[in-house]
């Protein structure tokens, strides 16, 4: 066995974050650890590497090997040659202003690996020739398979990989998880995306508020679930397939000090009963599955599948938009004389891999950025003619949610000032900036107490960020929104929350939504209509059913087969 847990229990001021996990890696076994935020997932990780803060308290057992790592002290001969990371973010694990042979070499001396630089990019997949890259020259696949090759350079003989493949797109996440999957090695692969691990994972371990739910393998997990959360988990995950309908699972998890004393998904479950409420169910063994549920034999969540509506006039036109971006000697051009229509009440998905052009059109419907030739029209009025206070004006008129909720907002303002900041910029009265900021807050599904407004982004969950993004956007009241990636840093139920949220906007508000996205499967369930962009050009567009069920274009089946790949297994 490579990896053991036994009781682990993680504590943060007298507060459980993980409460008693017990859980095997077998040699050679790649266990996946899925949940939503705030389920203990990340902390259970970085207590195998030392990486929890000084106030965190580790009781129970964490073998690897005969090495014990829970309440270790020591990390300078386990870190990095017995178990290894792969962060998140491959630009935080990376040094910017070092070449990649460098990283890689200091990684070998340091930890005594017995490969050359060169043979651990093979390994990966990437080129000698990358040695003398720096991290900014490569895209964002190539920086997380340099993380990985990082990670295997002290021949660790167990990997931890936390969310390896968050806000890559859909087809680079599958190369990576497939990569992962054809090393070898021990693995615990930390991620919010259930199914998209499925065909890559041995096992399956969901964890809920600090504890497992369920652990199953991973072959028999979509159609053998057997606890509510896991289903619930699943139906969260968007389909490329109009017919499988798609929801978020009601309210969120709870706070470590209100946690519920019986089974900590009761508030949240479809199935719960007072037994639910006042006994927490242990985990048992059901073949070669373990589930923690007292309705263990009958999971089930409901879901409202959503109907079309129809759409109103439009309110952004971009016509024969052309982009050239020079650098030194060379010029790249991002977009080659793009149309799109965006109507009021309709979501329009902007989908794409990675440098198809989607930023940048984005960028230039906002006036961020001039094109080089082509104009754009937002309510009748062309935005790429105006300067200055014409355009400020114009502008004022489009809200966007960026995609990190982690960056987007200024950590030292309360949600109220960040919600009325696009108020006191627009002139709004002092005495009306609460009513419409209580307002927006509410139709983004944000509680309005005076308790919550106070608060800063630090004490808030990803979720919660991202619908301060989207309140903060509605503030001027705009008559289109730009959502750049809005749920791609998001865990699955989250997602399909706030996805249900710019629905109900478009319709209720007949506000026009452009929904920039990689995932074709959550823009064919979010979106009325979608544009593949490729290499900056156009190549199809249509209703979103249409598409799912006939992709015309080469390029659009490609998407589509990741998506279902990366869902369906």
């Amino acid at each position: 066995m490579t990896l053991s847990l036994r009781d682990l229990t993680i504590g943060y001021g007298g507060l459980s974050a993980v409460d008693g996990i017990s859980l095997d890696v077998a040699e050679g076994e790649i266990v996946a650890l899925v949940g939503e935020s705030g389920c203990g997932k990340t902390s259970l990780a970085r207590a195998l590497l030392g990486l929890l803060p000084r106030t965190a308290t580790v009781t129970g057992s964490a073998l690897l090997g005969e090495d014990e790592l829970a309440g270790r002290t020591d990390w300078r001969n386990v870190r990095g040659s017995r178990v290894a990371i792969v962060p998140q973010g491959a630009m935080t694990g990376l040094s910017p202003v070092h070449r990649i042979g460098a990283q890689l070499t200091e990684m070998l001396a340091l930890h005594g690996g017995h490969s050359q630089p060169a043979e651990l990019l093979e390994r990966v997949g990437l080129q000698q020739a990358m040695l003398r890259c720096y991290p900014h020259e490569l895209s964002g696949g190539q920086r997380q398979r340099v993380a990985i090759a990082l990670a295997l350079a002290g021949e660790p003989r167990l990997l931890v990989a936390d969310e390896p493949t968050t806000g890559l797109d859909v087809i680079t996440q599958r190369q990576i998880l497939a990569l992962l999957a054809g090393l070898g090695t021990s693995m615990l692969i930390v991620s919010h995306d259930l199914a998209g691990l499925i065909p890559y994972a041995d096992r399956v371990a969901v964890m809920y508020a600090g504890r497992l739910a369920e652990v199953r393998p991973a072959r028999t997990l979509a159609d053998e679930h057997a606890h509510p959360y896991t289903a619930g988990l699943l139906t969260a995950t968007p389909v490329a397939d109009r017919r499988v309908p798609w929801g978020s699972i009601p309210g969120s998890a709870p706070a470590l000090d209100l946690l519920p004393s019986g089974c900590r998904f009761a508030p949240r479950c479809p199935l719960a009963t007072d037994r639910c409420a006042d006994e927490a169910p242990p985990l048992r063994a059901y073949g070669a599955a373990q589930v923690a549920c007292h309705h263990h034999d009958k999971p089930a969540y409901p879901v409202v599948p959503r109907g079309d509506h129809p759409q109103g006039p439009p309110v952004a036109r971009v016509r024969s938009v052309r982009h050239v971006y020079r650098a030194r000697s060379r010029t790249v051009e991002a977009l080659r004389g793009v149309d799109l229509d965006v109507h009021a009440g309709e979501i329009v998905g902007l989908v794409g891999e990675s440098g198809s052009g989607k930023s940048t059109l984005a960028r230039i419907i906002l006036g961020l950025l001039r094109p080089s030739s082509g104009r754009v029209e937002i309510a009748g009025e062309e935005l790429t003619a105006r300067r200055g206070r014409a355009l400020r004006r114009l502008q004022q008129r489009i809200g966007f949610v960026h995609q990190d909720p982690y960056d987007a907002l200024h950590p030292g303002m309360r949600v109220e000032s960040l919600v009325s900041e696009p108020l006191v910029l627009a002139g709004t009265p002092r005495e009306q900036r609460a009513g419409r900021v209580r307002e927006v807050a509410s139709a983004a599904g944000l509680p309005v107490t005076d308790e919550f407004l106070r608060r800063f982004p630090g004490q808030l969950s990803g979720g919660q960020r991202q619908r301060v993004s989207i309140a903060r956007a509605l503030a001027a009241e705009p008559t289109l929104l730009i959502a750049d990636e809005a749920t791609s840093m998001l865990d699955v139920s989250t997602r399909a929350g706030i996805a249900t949220t710019l629905r109900t906007l478009a319709v209720d508000r007949a506000l026009a939504v452009l929904f920039v996205t990689h995932d074709l499967g959550e823009a064919v369930q979010s979106c009325d209509r979608i544009v593949v962009l490729r290499n900056g050009t156009v190549v199809e567009h249509g209703l979103s059913a249409d598409l799912a069920r006939a992709p015309s274009h080469a390029y659009t089946a490609q998407l589509l087969e990741a998506a279902l790949t990366n869902k369906d297994g």
